[in-house]
């Protein structure tokens, strides 16, 4: 109920996708670069995107 080991789970969290036991891929519905922020927080209070990430910081 909430309760983790910090030393613990980030290191477990981190080697998971390294070990190919978790798609990171598909928890990413859309990358966008840093000056179209204002578009990627439109499309997620519209409810057409789960999840963005910035992958160009130019």
């Amino acid at each position: 109920m909430g309760s983790s080991d910090l030393k613990r789970d980030i290191a477990l969290y981190a080697a998971l996708p390294l070990q190919g036991r978790m798609n990171l891929d598909d928890l990413v519905s859309r990358e966008i670069s840093r000056d179209r922020i204002d578009e990627g927080c439109e499309s997620l209070k519209a409810g057409n995107t789960a999840r963005v990430v910035i992958t160009d910081l130019s």
